[in-house]
């Protein structure tokens, strides 16, 4: 093979996603941007609680199920078998999610949603959506088919995009428009996904070392997932729920967040890109790759997390004024603790992959839980909702970060001692074909 050719293949997919994230990342910011520029208050900031409330019932639950379709193809199990499973387990997952919001439906209406039963129509359609979207990706990412999976952001962002600049042309007035302009993006992508899978079913996978799990690790990564999502989203919601629904100030704390977090769809490559060489690493034994790729990722966080932290301190309150529109700025305080949470965030984030190919899905969903739980009971303090929100959302992930950090060198010490840990489900038996 040339070396162009070797050059062409290694960067092309990184391109690709490039590209597909920076649509698919400026489709986000826009919603918020436009929504803030275009609504009422009111309506605006039922919009900016959709975007939260759908990533965190969404992609906050069923990025699972792309991670388990995406660990069980790329270690060699056959592609039709994987298609059944995971569609099946998908759906009973999509149903009880379902389900979950429907009891809580009187709650969330009401608090969370301002009584818009046609915003709870589109959280209520979500799970599936999502679901169907979930296991497109998975086979993409699992089979390394990164050109058509970075097609699926372009798709899902480039639609927003078009969706969201019709309305504001059109002059849209309600934020359940906007909503379903949102979810359109999902569905569009999804649609292309499927056209790149006839090609995927093709590929040959090589022979499976380990059959990784899918019943309890799907449950278990589920909650890992719910929880990597809802911990920061907690800050908005609980500013929300604290102040006036037509509060300036805790728009502008929700808008903070948003573009706090533009660095989290860093995320997409580098998970979907390390998850199938580290399982593919891991079914053959060699932890040292996973050990070196691993620390790489943490080393190369550091240096540009500090950057990150301190540009947007310092210029967080002027994009926030000119782009989206806010009346009011955050406190500088409010601003850099945004900012560092981002950043531990993404740590948290990268050492995800090498826990799920080692099968430490209980670890995950332990860490999670734990910063989960931290923020919640900080952000029930009496004080500034702004601050302590911020202050909360920096202490949760970083005990979360902690977790997955203990747990991974625990993993990595077991395996190169010899000794094999069990994953989430079980490797005694094999899932029905």
């Amino acid at each position: 093979m040339s070396t162009s050719m070797t050059l062409r293949r290694f960067f092309s997919p990184s391109v690709q996603m490039a590209v597909g994230l920076g649509v698919f990342g400026l489709a986000g910011y826009l919603f918020v941007a436009l929504t803030g520029h275009t609504l009422t208050t009111d309506q605006a900031n039922l919009a900016v609680t959709l975007y939260f409330v759908v990533n965190v019932i969404g992609p906050g639950i069923f990025a699972a199920l792309e991670q388990v379709t995406s660990r069980a193809v790329a270690s060699g199990q056959p592609i039709r078998s994987v298609v059944r499973r995971v569609c099946a387990s998908g759906g009973s997952l999509a149903a009880v999610v379902v389900a979950v919001l429907l009891l809580l439906s009187p709650f969330a209406v009401d608090r969370t949603l301002g009584g818009d039963w046609a915003l709870f129509a589109e959280v209520l359609a979500t799970p599936a959506l999502i679901a169907a979207l979930s296991v497109v990706r998975g086979l993409l990412a699992g089979l390394q088919r990164f050109s058509g999976y970075a097609m699926t952001l372009t798709v899902e962002g480039g639609v927003r995009l078009g969706l969201c600049g019709l309305l504001v042309v059109l002059q849209a007035s309600e934020a359940w428009l906007f909503g379903l302009a949102y979810l359109g993006g999902s569905v569009l992508a999804t649609l292309v996904g499927l056209l790149w899978l006839p090609k995927a079913r093709s590929a040959s996978t090589s022979p499976a070392a380990v059959v990784p799990p899918m019943g309890k690790a799907l449950a278990a990564l589920a909650a890992a997932t719910l929880l990597s999502q809802l911990l920061p989203n907690l800050a908005p919601l609980a500013v929300n729920s604290r102040l006036p629904l037509d509060s300036v100030v805790a728009l502008a704390f929700g808008q903070a967040v948003v573009v706090a977090r533009i660095p989290l769809l860093l995320l997409y490559p580098i998970q979907t890109m390390l998850l199938p060489s580290l399982t593919a690493a891991a079914a053959k034994g060699d932890h040292g790759f996973v050990t070196r790729r691993i620390k790489l990722a943490l080393a190369v966080l550091c240096g540009l997390g500090m950057v990150y932290a301190v540009v947007f301190t310092l210029v967080g309150p002027w994009v926030l004024r000119t782009f989206m529109g806010t009346k009011v700025d955050p406190a500088t305080v409010v601003t850099m603790l945004l900012a560092v949470s981002t950043v531990i965030l993404i740590g948290a984030f990268v050492a995800q992959p090498a826990l799920v190919a080692l099968g430490r899905d209980k670890t995950i969903t332990l860490g999670w839980a734990v910063g989960s739980a931290a923020t919640l009971a900080m952000v029930t303090l009496p004080g500034d909702p702004p601050f302590i929100a911020a202050l909360a959302q920096t202490v949760g992930p970083l005990l979360t970060l902690l977790v997955m950090l203990l747990g991974l060198r625990a993993a990595l010490r077991r395996a190169s001692t010899g000794v094999t840990a069990e994953p989430a489900d079980d490797r005694r038996t094999t899932e029905a074909s």
